[in-house]
């Protein structure tokens, strides 16, 4: 675009020499080269500054990384790869003979456990009617009320570990967070299911827009607020541009997040300079519903402040010739 305003005003003084048979001396030459410099320098110095552009713009989509709360072979797996699930459809199964082995031998306890408390009890009676005819002593009975009350703690003790137990066999099963899709789907049966935070065997797809987010210079921050009218050219799809709008400006980037840690920053540590993250949504989303947008897909974003918006004209110019560039496919 900038070839073609220069061409344009090149076009345009030789109209004027030729046409209008201007003489071409040394002061006439100089006059149009410094008018053209000026006026092609203004008009990018305020499009860049009111207008600006992101060419580092990218869908994205929220994944979960998907493990197990309990450790294990991986006996099943119940999905394939970009397959729709609903929350709560199992993804895959961990061996489970361990976890129900243990629900067995604790609910045997507790059984035992009962059995301990019905005898107790009934001997409690026993020894208190013997007691009160004088058969009995106290010693016994207190005794017997000691060894009811423990029993009835180790009760209340096998109750509290069969929860955790059944909890534990539950988990064998790993099921969908939400409705989504699993995608790359490496896990086999004969894996190992290990419990390991933010390292899972699956990546899941939630089942949700997908989010537009830019990165602007800082240069022109102050012309870049929510509310601001934009528009959007895809890569994947050449020579067209969509309406949208800024949601979201974030008030921090990277590089200016400070983490506690025992170590002074000094300047050598300092990074360069980032970037300001916008969020933009299309004013028509259903418009890209049956286009090829994956998450990941590089993105033009411009945004037309409503200072000097007669330079908005020529930023839709340079965004849409940009798009056209895109029908050269690369690999």
């Amino acid at each position: 675009m900038e070839t073609l305003i220069i061409l344009s005003y090149v076009a345009l003084c030789v109209i004027v020499f030729r046409v209008f048979r201007v003489p071409k001396t040394k002061w006439t030459l100089t006059t149009a080269s410094v008018i053209g410099m000026f006026i092609v320098g203004w008009i990018f110095l305020y499009m860049a500054m009111y207008q600006p552009v992101s060419r580092m713009a990218r869908l994205y989509s929220v994944t979960t990384p998907i493990t197990s709360q309990v450790e294990g072979m991986v006996t099943q797996v119940y999905v394939q790869g970009n397959q729709q699930v609903k929350a709560g459809d199992p993804l895959y199964q961990i061996d489970d003979t361990p976890f129900k082995d243990k629900v067995n031998r604790i609910q045997s306890d507790i059984k035992r456990t009962e059995s301990a408390i019905d005898f107790y009890q009934s001997e409690l009676v026993r020894y208190k009617k013997l007691g009160s005819k004088g058969y009995s002593s106290q010693e016994k009975i207190d005794n017997i009320e000691n060894q009811l009350l423990e029993q009835k703690a180790n009760q209340s003790k096998y109750q509290s570990e069969l929860e955790v137990a059944q909890f534990n066999l539950s988990k064998t099963t790993v099921t969908a967070p939400t409705d989504g899709y699993v995608t790359q789907v490496a896990l086999r049966p004969g894996m190992k299911s290990r419990i390991v935070p933010f390292q899972g065997n699956l990546t899941f797809v939630h089942k949700e827009d997908k989010q537009l987010f830019a990165a602007f210079k800082q240069a022109p921050a102050r012309y870049v607020k929510v509310g601001y009218p934009a528009e959007v050219t895809f890569n994947t799809i050449p020579g067209h541009a969509y309406q949208a709008h800024v949601t979201q400006v974030n008030d921090i980037f990277a590089q200016g997040a400070v983490s506690p840690s025992g170590n002074m920053k000094y300047p050598e540590q300092i990074p360069a300079g980032g970037r300001i993250l916008v969020k933009v949504e299309l004013d028509n989303p259903d418009l890209v519903k049956d286009m090829p947008l994956p998450s990941g897909t590089d993105a033009h974003v411009a945004v037309y402040s409503p200072k000097w918006e007669m330079f908005s004209i020529v930023r839709k110019v340079i965004l849409r010739m940009q798009s056209w560039q895109n029908w050269l496919f690369e690999g």
